[in-house]
């Protein structure tokens, strides 16, 4: 699958195994040297970093650092984590460099086996850097892994849907709400598989913007001990007006197929949808002819009330050092070179993402598309930085919820199941 595929299914694939052999806390310390030639490798994901981008990288770092090298290898995100596992566990097989999923970080971080980049924090980005995808490199308080690049969900609708069934943009939660109910009712292209919001249950990264923005969270953390927040008041206000779309404005939310799910262009080029939740980039599968008709427009998430902030889910991407890496000194010079204006503006003109440092972002363009993408990843939220996440995830704790929710079954009850599955995987050793 694609880069873009699993930004849209989420950053963390199955870690269990993990947990008991990746890394340990005593680490090799390395050489933090810049004078000794070496030679360095770094892991990128396949679809990541633009080849004139890993050309400017390793061209730069030969230059600056002469009789050294960057050897930049291309890895799969389907099956990296128990690569990762071996590779990263002995001096001898370890990457110097490698690029993880947000989600995927704070397992990463937590057992030992990334390099501390507290010291360069600053020097990075500082307070420009992501905060969603700082706050899931961070463990304990230290920043193991920066935040690369991000992508974020924003609404894409049919201007002449809404005029038609008199529909303005909607600027709160419940104006959202409300427009899909109308907009279900009004049916304006008069398509029997009309679904006013494409929003499948299973695209549960589309649903944490409702838990987010209402002030819920899927976990929290309190002395040392995690608790599951789905049952929290907020989450539960925010599912319900999610049941409610499902209930009056969308026909999709019983999907749990991610090949459909994951490409809600394919129901808005057939007029069977009048808006989806999706990223900048899916602007460029619609049908062409639809786009230049200007009968397409964006918006971003509504805020929980009018003029208030809203926080949907960022997918993406951090960078980090092995800890178990000889040359780290070499490798934060690397490091320097990523987060320099060259490099983190390729994201955005060669690959139409959110740079991990945000003052470059504005390479994205000052069109209304991009600057809402902008701003989303702004004001984004991160899945819980706990060590165990990972393998919430990999139990579908989380996708057979929304699924239930999606089906229309009862919050209250599933909720509490789902929070005591949550904290008892978060608490395990």
């Amino acid at each position: 699958m694609s880069r873009r595929g699993l930004l849209g299914l989420g950053g963390a694939l199955g870690a269990a195994a993990l947990l008991s052999a990746c890394g340990s806390s005593s680490t090799d310390p390395g050489s933090d040297s810049t004078s000794t030639p070496a030679k360095l490798r770094v892991w990128f994901m396949k679809d990541s970093v633009s080849d004139k981008a890993q050309k400017w990288l390793t061209d730069e770092f030969a230059k600056k650092f002469p009789g050294s090298s960057l050897v930049i290898e291309q890895q799969d995100f389907d099956g990296i984590v128990p690569k990762l596992q071996t590779a990263l566990a002995s001096p001898e097989s370890t990457p110097d460099l490698i690029e993880l999923g947000n989600t995927q970080a704070p397992t990463f971080c937590a057992v030992g086996a990334l390099a501390d980049l507290s010291d360069l924090k600053s020097e990075l980005g500082g307070s420009d850097l992501t905060q969603s995808l700082v706050d899931l490199g961070t463990f304990n308080g230290k920043l193991f892994a920066a935040p690369f690049y991000a992508g974020s969900r924003i609404f894409i609708y049919r201007k002449d849907f809404f005029e038609s069934a008199g529909i303005a943009v909607p600027t709160t939660l419940d104006e959202l709400g409300a427009a899909a109910a109308k907009l279900q009712a009004a049916n304006p292209p008069k398509n029997q598989h009309f679904s006013a919001m494409f929003l499948s249950g299973i695209s549960n990264q589309s649903a944490f913007a409702w838990l987010f923005t209402n002030g819920g969270r899927l976990a929290s953390e309190d002395g040392g001990v995690w608790k599951g927040g789905l049952s929290a008041p907020e989450s539960q206000k925010a599912i319900g007006q999610l049941q409610e779309i499902w209930r009056t404005g969308s026909t999709s939310g019983t999907i749990t197929d991610t090949s459909i799910s994951t490409a809600p262009y394919t129901a808005f080029n057939a007029e069977e949808t009048g808006m989806f939740f999706g990223f900048n980039f899916h602007v460029k599968k619609l049908t062409p002819e639809l786009v230049q008709s200007g009968k397409v427009g964006y918006f971003g998430f509504p805020p929980a009330t009018a003029g208030g902030a809203s926080h949907p889910f960022a997918g993406g991407s951090n960078v980090a050092i092995s800890a178990k890496s000889k040359n780290r000194g070499l490798a934060k010079e690397v490091l320097k070179l990523i987060f320099s204006k060259e490099f983190q503006e390729a994201f955005a003109t060669d690959g139409g993402w959110v740079p991990g440092n945000l003052k470059y972002a504005s390479a994205l363009g000052s069109d209304e598309l991009s600057k809402l993408t902008v701003d989303a990843v702004r004001n984004s939220v991160g899945t819980p930085a706990a060590k165990n996440w990972a393998l919430v995830e990999s139990a579908k704790v989380i996708d057979d919820f929304f699924v239930a929710m999606g089906s229309g079954k009862d919050p209250v009850s599933l909720a509490k199941t789902a929070d005591e599955k949550i904290a008892s995987i978060l608490n395990g050793k």
